[in-house]
């Protein structure tokens, strides 16, 4: 056995100590001094030198698998020498707070560990107050109604509060998390563990269980949970399956509501067209028959009929846009490519703007009517907002199908606006056109994304994916 310095300095100084020491080698105490024994509430600690320090001199058998797993940690190098708090016991039982610290040293050549006790008995009001708020701890978690679990980085779950024992789908003492919370015999394709323990980052999530058919919101986040060495992350699951209904139903409606919508504009288009538009030409004709007939008549009265006939003609056109912009012919009878050229070289004929059109793919891809006038409104509402309000001189318009995704981007260079918050954190207020290109994409199932500032123009990236779900073929 070791032997340690006995002269009457090193005695003075261990002897005057409020600590508790120890030495550990290969398990066993090879020194104890007089204060452990104090703190540990033995007569002797004599006999105790060479026995097993966690099953012989250590007295609380509850908490000696912490103390042993982090001095071994210690031991091997896998710990920096640490310090702890843990409730204990004496060897008669009384409960008490103590603190350890430990650290690596050598003795005869050999690994050992030097630790220190330091006794808070004098602190049991804290203990105590511990002991009382994880108690309160454990009620609020169990009268929560999210599903509170902690989750080592083995899929074990080692905490469950009331209501995530509600409705599980396998042993939580036994089963992975993913058997347990989804009922599948494999990791969760979405797990987030490996993202939540290497950035220490909280992680939020959404996933429809299919066993339990219920939709729920996750926040998972790295904890340290005590009497547990591996890494933990705590996750808080919130039922959203209400709330996804009712956007689901929302969603549902305005879909209903935009088609109704395209539905009247082209009813309205053909009653123009076929009532008013007819009427206006035979008006016309009728005034050019009558100006052929009065050709005799005074400069004057010639002049004031075609006057007429001029303004019949103007009010034709309009009815013409008008129905061409309630019903665009050209997006039925040639498509959105042909739809999207044809209005652009209208538009920068009559406005003076340069607008690049490219077009990649689309001849490889057929869109079902819901999805191409979709995209074709976006443009329009884009290219309106670029000749009315942007005040740009060029633009481009960008449509490429690269399968599974279809992208639509518009960009100008016209003064542009703030879409940051300002500085009370307020956000600008976005107009209606904007608000209406964002809910159509969204009817789609696609990404919307705006990229404007003041004197930089403006950027509208449209993405949606062309799949079955979509009749793209």
């Amino acid at each position: 056995m070791p032997s340690f310095p006995n002269d009457d300095l090193f005695a003075s100084i261990v002897g005057s100590l409020s600590n508790g020491i120890y030495v550990i080698q290969d398990g066993r105490a090879i020194f104890l001094n007089d204060r452990l024994g104090e703190i540990f509430g033995y007569q002797s600690i004599g006999g105790l030198i060479g026995e097993d320090m966690y099953s012989s001199v250590y007295p609380d058998p509850y908490s000696a698998e912490l103390f042993r797993s982090v001095n071994e940690q210690v031991l091997t190098g896998s710990m920096q020498p640490t310090s702890w708090g843990q409730p204990c016991s004496k060897a008669d039982g009384t409960p008490f707070w103590i603190e350890v610290e430990a650290r690596p040293i050598e003795v005869g050549g050999k690994p050992a560990i030097l630790g220190l006790f330091l006794d808070h008995t004098d602190c049991k009001l804290l203990g105590q107050a511990m002991h009382a708020s994880q108690a309160t701890l454990h009620m609020l978690l169990d009268a929560m109604e999210d599903r509170v679990y902690v989750v080592t980085d083995e899929y074990r779950i080692v905490y469950a509060n009331r209501k995530m024992m509600e409705g599980v789908n396998g042993d939580i003492k036994d089963d992975p998390c993913y058997k347990v919370c989804r009922g599948l015999d494999e990791r969760c394709t979405d797990c987030s563990s490996e993202e939540v323990f290497s950035t220490g980052r909280p992680s939020y999530k959404e996933f429809f269980n299919h066993r339990a058919q219920r939709w729920y919101s996750v926040i998972e986040l790295a904890v340290r949970m005590p009497g547990i060495n591996a890494p933990t992350k705590l996750a808080v699951a919130r039922d959203i399956t209400v709330r996804k209904d009712a956007e689901e139903k929302i969603r549902a409606l305005s879909h209903r509501l935009l088609t109704a919508q395209e539905d009247e504009k082209k009813h309205l288009s053909r009653e123009l067209h076929d009532d008013l538009g007819q009427r206006l030409n035979a008006v016309k004709i009728g005034v050019d028959t009558l100006a052929d007939d009065l050709a005799a008549q005074s400069p004057e009265t010639q002049s004031r009929i075609s006057y007429l006939s001029s303004i019949l003609q103007s009010s034709i056109d309009s009815v013409r846009n008008l129905c061409s912009g309630l019903r665009p012919v050209t997006l039925e009878r040639h498509g959105l490519v042909r739809a999207i050229n044809s209005d652009c070289t209208q538009l920068a004929a009559v406005h003076g703007v340069k607008i690049d059109v490219k077009c990649s793919g689309m001849n490889k891809i057929k869109l079902d009517h819901h999805t191409e006038i979709n995209l074709y409104r976006i443009f329009q509402e884009s290219l309106n907002n670029v000749v009315k309000h942007s005040g740009a001189t060029r633009a481009s318009v960008t449509l490429v199908a690269s399968h599974p995704m279809i992208r639509m981007r518009i960009e100008d260079n016209g003064k542009g606006f703030d879409t940051l918050p300002s500085a009370r954190g307020k956000q600008r207020k976005i107009g209606l056109g904007l608000v209406s290109m964002a809910e159509r994409v969204e009817l789609m199932g696609g990404r919307f994304d705006v990229t404007s500032r003041p004197g930089l123009g403006t950027r509208i990236v449209v993405e949606i994916t062309c799949g079955e779900q979509k009749s793209c073929q």
